[in-house]
């Protein structure tokens, strides 16, 4: 993986993590699985502050694999990430190779 690829992968593990908070929190406040909650886009860009209302259910879904993201539609970056779902409001992205292979090893959820 060059520099570029692993950089923008912990751009999006960084938005990851903090998702992950907002969830916690949520789930703290009382919010339900069908509950609508604002999370942030976890593409690549640092500077992105664009939000993705989903249910808490739908952000759990995407946390069932290590190497995917949840982005605004049209923030995938092809050069290292493949769309695997595309919904309305946001699209599910994977990494792919040795990209995948280390935000799998950064994702809070892994067990060791």
């Amino acid at each position: 993986m060059d520099e570029r690829s692993r950089k923008l992968a912990l751009n999006e593990a960084f938005f990851r993590d903090v998702n992950e908070r907002i969830n916690d929190q949520a789930e703290v406040w009382g919010h339900g699985a069908q509950q609508a909650v604002e999370y942030l886009c976890e593409c690549s860009n640092s500077d992105c502050t664009f939000k993705i209302e989903l249910t808490r259910e739908d952000y759990e879904h995407v946390r069932t694999n290590g190497e995917w993201f949840v982005i605004v539609p049209d923030h995938a970056l092809p050069e290292i990430e493949d769309v695997v779902e595309r919904h309305d409001r946001y699209w599910v992205v994977s990494k792919r190779g040795d990209t995948g292979e280390f935000v799998a090893l950064l994702d809070p959820r892994a067990t060791s």
